[in-house]
């Protein structure tokens, strides 16, 4: 959920218009169907740069096309399929919505399934209420416009499942949870921003956070933006990152729609967790990133541990994207992660078969600021640098012998960022 990296766009800058909302006519894609989906390729973000100097600052983009906010892939089935086994796993606590704050998630529910059903028409369907201009209960979406009907239930037609909403808030009660239903739509994680009246500070309110590798829900819910950042150790927060993005997330206005990237390594695991990277994750310290002190001696406690070969070492990039919802002020956060193993038995258009990629990543990595607490440091170089920096040389040498890549006076490519 962390913030960091490439160039910053200013979120009241007026430049970019006309509004981007109700999604227009011509962004339903008919055609997308079940065969589709399986045929789409992850995006294939790199988000890395040459150093020597590495970029700390919050690296936001503009959306110019609203009808690329939420974007689904061939990996939907098994990642959908992970989250909502971590979200029916009570001990893991990787969806909730704070009491109180039950219409936040509701209007960030009704946001995604409007979204996905005119994005996606042959996959996802909604149903809606009448509207009635008296009734502002039977107002739609900004995605459909006011007069499309509040959105009461969606139907996801890949997994079968209807979700009803006024059904299931009837059944569960006032403290509901709106985040599991939207955590089980779409392979992001999200996190809902609301701010607060008394202190204008913007604080994480609910969320389905199932797939983030090095994090949980249960140690960031109910944390200002600050506290966030300062109790997951972000290196330079103060200095770097705390006026600008708290600047942001006040500035941010409904009718923009941004996205930033970023990336880690880690060693084995899954997309959910990673024992090698971060130890047991039932007793992780986000702070010192690794298991409690004091649960280090318990039975079955495990410790991190570096990798030992270059088949250890994965790739992890984030696609993040914000919006304030027109209603409740809230701001929501989808991450979405994509997930690329290194080794020489990769396809040619894996990753380090790109040309010129294994030479910037390698650069990227060396210009990882060093020291106690540094982005070195959080990002856990140790357990992979030794492996992934001589993997990263070698290959960057075959395409440099083989001509498949020509560099500048500097030894540099032109960087395609963030591709």
């Amino acid at each position: 959920m962390h913030l960091g990296e490439a160039k910053e766009s200013v979120p009241g800058d007026d430049k970019a218009k006309p509004s981007l909302w109700p999604l227009r006519s011509d962004a339903s894609d008919p055609s997308y169907d079940l065969r589709a989906l399986k045929a789409t390729k992850p995006l294939p973000y790199r988000p890395f740069r040459y150093g020597p100097n590495y970029p700390q600052h919050m690296a936001i983009r503009n959306i110019a096309d609203a009808s690329t906010w939420l974007q689904l892939d061939r990996e939907y089935a098994q990642t959908v399929d992970l989250r909502k086994r971590r979200m029916a796993d009570p001990s893991l606590y990787s969806s909730a919505t704070m009491p109180g704050y039950q219409a936040h998630a509701l209007e960030a529910l009704c946001e995604m399934s409007s979204f996905l059903a005119l994005r996606f028409p042959r996959l996802f369907t909604v149903k809606r209420n009448v509207y009635d201009p008296s009734d502002p209960t039977t107002y739609g979406d900004s995605t459909a416009g006011e007069e499309a009907g509040a959105v009461i239930a969606v139907s996801n037609l890949i997994t079968g499942e209807t979700y009803n909403f006024p059904e299931i808030a009837a059944r569960e009660g006032a403290d509901w949870n709106p985040m599991h239903i939207a955590g089980s739509l779409l392979q992001d994680d999200l996190a809902l921003m609301v701010e607060d009246e008394e202190t204008g500070q913007y604080v994480f309110r609910a969320g389905s956070i199932c797939t983030a590798g090095f994090w949980r829900l249960k140690d960031k819910l109910g944390l200002t933006l600050d506290e966030i950042h300062f109790q997951g150790a972000v290196p330079n927060y103060a200095e770097k990152y705390q006026k600008a993005m708290n600047k942001f997330f006040t500035n941010l206005r409904e009718d923009k729609l941004v996205e930033r990237n970023n990336y880690f390594f880690q060693v084995k695991g899954g997309l959910d967790w990673s024992t090698e990277t971060n130890g047991s994750e039932e007793v992780f310290d986000q702070f010192n990133k690794g298991p409690q002190a004091d649960a280090a001696k318990l039975e079955g406690t495990k410790q991190p541990t570096g990798a030992t070969d270059i088949s250890e070492v994965y790739f992890r990039c984030e696609r993040q994207t914000l919006r304030r919802l027109p209603r409740t002020r809230a701001v929501l956060f989808t991450i979405r992660y994509d997930f690329v193993i290194l080794t020489y038995l990769l396809p040619v258009t894996s990753l380090a078969h790109e040309p010129g990629v294994p030479g910037r990543m390698a650069s990227g990595v060396r210009s990882w600021p060093k020291g106690e607490r540094s982005v070195e440091w959080y990002k856990g170089a140790e357990l992979f640098a030794p492996i992934l920096l001589p993997y990263l040389d070698h290959k960057h040498e075959e395409q440099v012998r083989s001509g498949a890549i020509t560099l500048d006076a500097k030894g540099m490519l032109e960087e395609k960022y963030p591709f």
